[in-house]
């Protein structure tokens, strides 16, 4: 019996197949990178569309492109000529209620964050206002802003409709916005 192994029948060994394997391990790896990093790079999932998120949009930008004198008028007397204002809303409902489009809404009602952005200084000491608010989508928007202190729940409900109240008092800003707010605030400091 032989040992020896006849080399004229073995097959050669196809090396260009296995570092094509390689290769395309290789691309998908990073396109699967690159989709978890756009992803946390834009804050995470873009929230879809919906009337709901439009309005707590248009809400937030309402409040950012207030004057110092309308943020005052509103309730928001502390802010600074030097901040620059940053806002985040949440849509507790609408008038009218059947409405499908921006455009049919004329009353928002909701809660919102406002942040003041100031040179040196840092989120944990910015002046930040929060709370539940209505607005009325007029030239020029009315905002109704609850300030709190002694006979805040009264505020509260005279702004706010009674099927929304119960989650007026106790919104809070979804986490996913609270990033976003804070890297805005972070890039207007």
């Amino acid at each position: 019996m032989s040992t020896a192994v006849d080399t004229a029948t073995q097959r050669p060994r196809r090396r260009g197949h296995t570092r094509w394997i390689a290769v395309g391990v290789v691309v998908l790896t990073a396109v699967l990178v690159a989709v978890v990093l756009r992803g946390i790079g834009s804050g995470g999932t873009a929230e879809p569309p919906t009337l709901h998120n439009q309005l707590a949009d248009q809400v937030a930008a309402i409040l950012e492109q207030s004057t110092t004198t309308e943020h005052h008028a509103h309730g928001h007397g502390e802010v600074a000529e030097a901040g620059k204002v940053v806002c985040e809303a949440e849509t507790l409902g609408f008038d009218p209620p059947g409405a499908a489009t921006l455009a049919e809404v004329k009353t928002f009602y909701g809660y919102h964050l406002c942040a003041v952005a100031e040179k040196d200084r840092p989120w944990d000491f910015a002046v930040k206002l929060s709370g539940p608010l209505s607005v009325q989508f007029a030239q020029p928007p009315v905002i109704r802003v609850a300030e709190g202190g002694e006979g805040y729940p009264e505020r509260v409900r005279q702004i706010i409709p009674a099927q929304y109240q119960e989650q007026a008092f106790k919104a809070l800003i979804d986490p996913e916005d609270m990033r976003d707010l804070r890297s805005r605030f972070e890039d207007a400091a």
